[in-house]
């Protein structure tokens, strides 16, 4: 799995806590790569309720899908899943203007109520309703701190603040929503709203379709180990490797390192790899030093 994906179940991944130490600095992390697992850790896949997944299914659909904001709905960094089919995407930037956008902060659990200057959330019009999206009703467990507990910028489309009780002018301070009440802040600023043209290729019209082409590009076969290298790789598909940098993980690494990965860098990195006939994600960490093994090992 790539970094950022291996950092946010690192917890997850360690059987034995480590004293002291948050993160291990080597790791060797192996999982099958089903086509499923495979098509998912190279792709991404949007939320129906985002302006992401609307702007690329208008792409889809029509070619190409020009949106106007204050930063780009999606991040062309890889390519995206759409219904079981996947698309790379492009990304051009167009004319630039400022505009008057909203920063709202909300207040979940407010000293004092003002009930003169309360709506219900189901009174509030659409256009209020879209920006309050994300923040009421809070997502998780409620906060219960001092003051405004989150907050989001906002840029409501052109002619539509005209029938907002928010903006420009805040009519309503409160807002009720079944038995919670919030308090509501919204500051005017100035902003720069971009265009964005997002135009789409499809690649693969299924997951083992995908996960085929990635493994005819990355997929290598580990063959050659040492026993010190082959117990290294049995634990790090059993539980995971989490320890020192000894000869034999550098040299696993230096393997790992002189073929195309997945993703890397001089310290961390993703492989596809074929081990006794099964094919896995290999996720490492490794002291930067660690070079490719020489072409007798390709």
């Amino acid at each position: 799995m790539r970094r950022r994906k291996f950092l946010a179940g690192v917890t997850a991944l360690l059987t034995v806590p480590l004293a002291g130490c948050a993160h291990p600095s080597n790791v060797l992390d192996m999982r099958e790569a089903t086509p499923q697992a495979l098509s998912d850790e190279m792709s991404q896949t949007l939320s129906p309720t985002s302006r992401g997944y609307e702007t690329i299914t208008e792409a889809v659909a029509n070619g190409s899908a020009t949106v106007a904001g204050t930063a780009p709905p999606i991040h062309p960094d890889e390519p995206i899943r759409l219904h079981d089919h996947y698309y790379e995407v492009s990304m051009t930037t167009g004319a630039s203007r400022e505009r008057t956008g909203y920063t709202i902060q909300v207040d979940y659990d407010p000293a004092t109520v003002d009930s003169n200057a309360t709506i219900e959330y189901a009174d509030l019009p659409d256009v209020d309703q879209t920006a309050l999206a994300g923040v009421i009703p809070p997502s998780g467990e409620p906060r219960d701190g001092d003051g405004f507990d989150i907050g989001k910028r906002h840029l409501y489309p052109e002619s539509t603040a005209d029938a907002s009780v928010l903006v420009p002018r805040q009519q309503y301070k409160f807002v009720r929503d079944g038995d919670s009440v919030y308090r509501i802040q919204v500051h005017a600023e100035t902003v720069t709203e971009t265009e964005y043209r997002y135009a789409v290729t499809e690649i693969a019209t299924s997951p083992a379709a995908f996960a085929a082409q990635l493994r005819s590009t990355y997929q290598f076969t580990l063959t050659g180990l040492s026993t010190a290298e082959q117990d290294i790789i049995e634990e790090a598909i059993e539980s995971g490797y989490f320890s020192e940098a000894t000869d034999a993980f550098r040299s696993v690494i230096a393997r790992f390192q002189a073929h195309q990965g997945l993703e890397t860098s001089d310290s961390y990195g993703t492989w596809l790899v074929a081990y006794q006939g099964t094919p896995y994600i290999v996720y490492a960490e490794f002291p930067s030093e660690v070079t490719a093994a020489p072409s007798e090992d390709r």
